[in-house]
């Protein structure tokens, strides 16, 4: 019995599912260069910012406007933290740096979840009172409610992915 017809068929299937995955990726690295975010797409974890926006909600954010406002939302992420936050802008200070005709304005951001009684000072890093620009990596500007609620049960419960995984593969051997 020849084999080759075997092996072609699942060299076939592996090239598919490489396109696919090269076809997702490709269309992420035009996502990131289009809004200025390397996070364009994020999905809600706390409730902090309810009801404006809940747990499981997909966020998509938007990061080529260089100033930020009172009332938007910026999703901030400090380096060395695993997680973003998404809080809204209550107080921004524009502090000159530089004393010449060419001086920029450096932005301060204070940050609030809508369900939280306190501003988020506490969570800044080394006891910092402000959000620097720099460490925003988008405004948040539309969302989708509840289609994230999937990404939290698997990243809360990863066995529920590894048995999706096995019983995809079975049921491909089937076929």
């Amino acid at each position: 019995m020849n084999s080759t017809p075997s092996v072609r068929r699942w060299l076939s299937e592996l090239l598919q599912i490489a396109y696919a995955i090269a076809t997702i990726l490709m269309l992420w690295a035009t996502l990131r260069v289009v809004t200025g975010s390397p996070h364009p797409i994020l999905t809600v974890s706390s409730e902090s910012m309810e009801p404006t926006f809940y747990r499981g909600d997909i966020i998509l954010l938007w990061n080529r406007q260089h100033y930020i406002d009172v009332g938007d939302i910026p999703v901030v992420w400090f380096p060395g933290r695993s997680l973003p936050m998404v809080h809204r802008a209550i107080k921004v200070i524009h502090q000159d740096e530089g004393e010449s005709d060419n001086s920029t304005a450096r932005q301060l951001i204070l940050t609030k979840g809508d369900n939280n009684d306190l501003d988020d000072t506490s969570l800044y890093p080394n006891g910092r009172a402000f959000v620097h620009r720099e460490e925003i990596v988008g405004l948040v500007r539309a969302y989708i409610p509840y289609l994230g609620r999937l990404s939290l049960v698997v990243k809360d419960q990863p066995w529920i992915l590894y048995a999706s995984l096995a019983g995809m593969l079975a049921v491909g051997k089937l076929l």
